[in-house]
């Protein structure tokens, strides 16, 4: 079984042979190749970027490699400004939208996956992954979930505002949102991506209440993972901090897979959502990944796969690991993985 099968058949919560490893690294690999989060940016060939991802893959061997997600491409496109750090994700400077007045009328824009920057170099760095890779491994695409979005165009805490002040004006710019996830997903898959992994960490149990994740970004996300699928395309969702209040949301939502933070547990979502979604999961990024030793990562690791038994699940961490996390302890992670037979 390829490490591409592998990971097709966990998401169909198939048999596998081992537990596959899927692993959020962007920032690790970019320290690991030697450049920096803004030369990355920067380069709209794409090429230093894929080039470190697939140096770090090929050093640790992890079921398939990411592109260079959580950079707010999609907002970048739609005429936002962002901060650029030297080894920082990039921040946004100030939100288009300070106003929903003619929001019909204003520069937002449904953007030319092909023309309109930064995307380009998404799709560039999606094509050299897929070239220097073959077939065999999985890429994994990540356009932003519709609430994230708006949360980069609004900013997050005036988004929090409207969902009590200005709630009808919100839906109106979800609805905007929503098709650019869509285009931007299909355009990443078009590029040579296996999976879409799209982002909320607006959408946690620590951001905003149940009630407004039900109105706000249940309904978009099914629109959305909807379309994908079809277009054939397998989706998971990433959402930072707990989501154990709301994940039948997020099952009903369609999505094929979840990741989960190590906040919620891995024992409860399998009793519960197992036979209905793919559990990928949830070795705590700080302790044990980061501060630990790579005894405690197989602990931990081994922790986490006898809660996710041998079938439709994947080992990670419960977030993106962190670019000091000691080689050793991602080799025991891996390791781990790849010795349980449950």
């Amino acid at each position: 079984m390829t490490s591409r099968e592998r990971v097709m058949k966990a998401l169909q919560r198939g048999k596998l042979d081992r537990v596959p490893v899927f692993l959020m690294s962007r920032a690790y690999s970019i320290k690991q190749g030697g450049t920096s989060f803004k030369a990355c940016l920067e380069d709209g060939t794409g090429e230093r970027y894929a080039q470190a991802q697939y140096d770090c893959w090929k050093r640790f061997g992890y079921d398939g490699v990411m592109d260079l997600e959580g950079v707010n491409a999609e907002s970048e496109a739609m005429g936002c400004k962002l901060r650029i750090m030297e080894n920082e994700s990039p921040s946004m400077e100030i939100p288009i939208v300070q106003s929903y007045d003619g929001l019909e009328e204003s520069s937002l824009r449904v953007f030319d996956p092909e023309a309109t920057w930064p995307i380009p170099r998404q799709l560039n760095i999606v094509r050299r992954l897929r070239k220097k890779l073959g077939e065999d491994v999985s890429i994994y695409g990540n356009p932003q979930c519709p609430l994230r979005s708006a949360g980069m165009l609004r900013g997050v805490e005036t988004l929090m505002r409207d969902m009590v002040r200005q709630s009808r004006h919100l839906h109106q710019l979800l609805e905007l949102t929503t098709n650019v996830s869509i285009l931007y997903g299909k355009a990443l898959f078009e590029a040579g991506c296996d999976i879409l992994m799209a982002s909320n960490p607006i959408g946690s149990g620590d951001m905003i209440s149940r009630r407004h994740y039900e109105e706000f970004s249940s309904p978009y996300d099914r629109r959305m993972v909807s379309s994908f699928h079809q277009a054939g395309i397998p989706t998971i969702l990433h959402i930072c901090g707990d989501v154990t209040d709301r994940l039948d949301l997020i099952v009903e939502a369609g999505f094929d897979g979840v990741s989960l933070d190590s906040k919620v547990s891995l024992e409860w979502a399998r009793e519960t959502f197992g036979d209905r979604i793919c559990l990928i999961g949830n070795v705590d990024v700080v302790h044990p990944l980061l501060f630990g030793n790579p005894e405690e990562v197989i602990i931990e690791s081994r922790k986490c796969l006898e809660a996710l038994g041998t079938a439709g699940c994947m080992l990670s961490a419960g977030c993106e690991i962190s670019r000091d996390t000691p080689p050793a302890n991602l080799e025991a992670l891996i390791r781990a993985a790849r010795e349980f037979s449950g």
